[in-house]
């Protein structure tokens, strides 16, 4: 079974969003400031922007930041950055993220082809698209 693990963050914020991917020494990151969007790998000394074929990143990190919102909404949480660990298993096609919320909270998000779940301790949710309309496909698939 082919596991990877690494950082995910997502910044929410007027005008603002990002996301951004840390697996071993790459870097995956989209942003989108003011309705202009940036998306780039690097790795190694070595930045390569991504021109064309955008549309798909972009629903991406729609996808991201309506789910963020959303539990920013379900823990009443303030924060505009949102980082944690992620483990993504290639086999069954799931991606679990942990992001942090507060210290006497956690929650965990697992998404797979056909939902997600939430899970703050005290609410479980389950969602089969994230408020901006993105599916879980969507967050899986790209």
């Amino acid at each position: 079974m082919r596991v990877i693990k690494g950082l995910l963050a997502i910044t929410r914020n007027h005008k603002v969003r990002t996301l951004s991917i840390i697996y071993k020494d790459r870097l995956f990151t989209i942003q989108s400031i003011a309705d202009t969007n940036y998306i780039c790998f690097c790795s190694k000394n070595k930045i390569v922007p991504i021109t064309e074929g955008t549309e798909k990143y972009i629903n991406f990190l729609r996808a991201f930041i309506g789910l963020i919102h959303y539990i920013s909404e379900l823990t009443k949480s303030r924060y505009y950055t949102f980082m944690g660990e992620y483990r993504y298993s290639f086999d069954k096609e799931t991606l679990r993220y942990e992001p942090y919320v507060d210290l006497f909270k956690k929650v965990i998000v697992k998404i797979d082809r056909k939902k997600i779940t939430i899970n703050t301790g005290e609410v479980l949710k389950k969602l089969k698209k994230t408020r901006s309309g993105y599916g879980p496909v969507h967050m899986i698939n790209v």
